[in-house]
């Protein structure tokens, strides 16, 4: 990495969004609007984020969204960026996935005016959006959080600032970086949810996790039923933790 790269990830968030002339007060208050305008744009126009942080799309949920926007309509806009020949999704790709199945040519949409001028930003903003409007699970959440610390060098004093979220939040998101490859699977996959998570990272043995792991998914172990196991598991003297 040379030293301009160096420096530029050193910045932090708000001192790279300030160099690419983005407004970050604009996404770190959902109520505020001064940067965007609220539009209808053809579905036609909206290029899918190569920076996207969610990468799963349970494809019965998409069609129960299709089906409340065909009733309902879409009551939240997406957001998009303005590039040469259209927008590039920023949030909502869900939502977009979901208005194409049920055939809808335009959604309604909050436009970011200036342009995207690099691939950076569109994964700061994709990220800050992400995580202060989407329903992304916690592994992907977890994901989210750890691409703003390594990419751009941040604590998590920081990150909390930036997405407004408490630092404790932001750290136990965090803590899922510690699980076996298999076990963030099964996260993401909402085969096991964010308690039975927190709970499995008490073990320290990956062996021992990844037993019970195997237990939870094949014995529907709820996490109450969890929690006793541990228990009385770690008051065994003797039992690895």
């Amino acid at each position: 990495m040379d030293n301009k790269s160096s420096s530029v990830l050193g910045k932090g968030l708000s001192a790279i969004f300030t160099e690419k002339n983005v407004d970050l007060s604009s996404l770190s208050d959902s109520k505020d609007e001064s940067n965007r305008q609220s539009s209808e744009i053809e579905l036609s126009r909206i290029k899918e984020n190569p920076s996207q942080p969610r990468e799963d799309f349970d494809e019965e949920k998409l069609r129960e969204l299709a089906d409340s926007i065909k009733l309902n309509g879409l009551i939240q806009p997406v957001t998009v960026k303005v590039v040469d020949d259209g927008y590039i999704l920023i949030s909502g790709e869900r939502r977009v996935r979901a208005s194409r199945m049920i055939g809808l040519e335009k959604i309604p949409a909050y436009v970011y005016q200036r342009p995207a001028d690099s691939e950076d930003s569109m994964l700061e903003l994709a990220l800050i959006e992400n995580i202060q409007r989407e329903d992304l699970n916690p592994m992907e959440l977890s994901d989210s959080y750890q691409r703003l610390a390594d990419e751009y060098s941040l604590t998590q004093e920081q990150i909390a600032e930036k997405v407004s979220k408490q630092r404790s939040t932001v750290a136990n998101f965090l803590r899922l970086q510690k699980l076996p490859v298999e076990i963030k699977i099964s996260l993401r996959r909402n085969e096991i949810t964010e308690g039975h998570a927190r709970l499995l990272l008490r073990i320290d043995n990956i062996e021992d996790q990844l037993v019970l792991w195997k237990r939870i998914t094949n014995e529907n172990i709820s996490v109450k039923n969890l929690e006793k196991l541990l228990r009385v598991r770690l008051r065994k003297p003797g039992r690895r933790k």
